[in-house]
């Protein structure tokens, strides 16, 4: 699990072409898009490249659809609370059993 600071895309510039990091790094792609990517190239980095082969429309869709599933659920009154009280965001959406690595 990718718990620790980084900079944005990391981890993903290690995985994922130049093209690819720089589709993702424009809107509608965000923070929560950014740390699932990382998330995903250092958990999964052969499932990720994988799934660029299939095409960077593949990822992306992907991606944005693990965005707005994430982001919708760290975004509550209730997490955000949760956060501040020093609860990681992993650990938040193990609570609602969402599914964050890539398969």
């Amino acid at each position: 699990m990718l718990t620790g600071q980084t900079q944005p895309l990391e981890m993903a510039k290690k995985v994922l072409l130049p093209e690819t990091l720089q589709a993702a790094s424009k809107a509608p792609y965000n923070q929560f898009g950014w740390a699932i990517l990382d998330r995903w190239a250092y958990n999964s980095p052969e499932a990720l490249t994988a799934l660029e082969t299939q095409g960077e429309v593949v990822l992306l869709g992907r991606l944005l659809e693990q965005q707005q599933l994430e982001q919708q659920v760290l975004t509550t009154q209730e997490a955000l609370e949760a956060q501040a009280t020093g609860v990681q965001r992993h650990e938040i959406l193990q609570q609602y059993l969402m599914e964050t690595e890539l398969r």
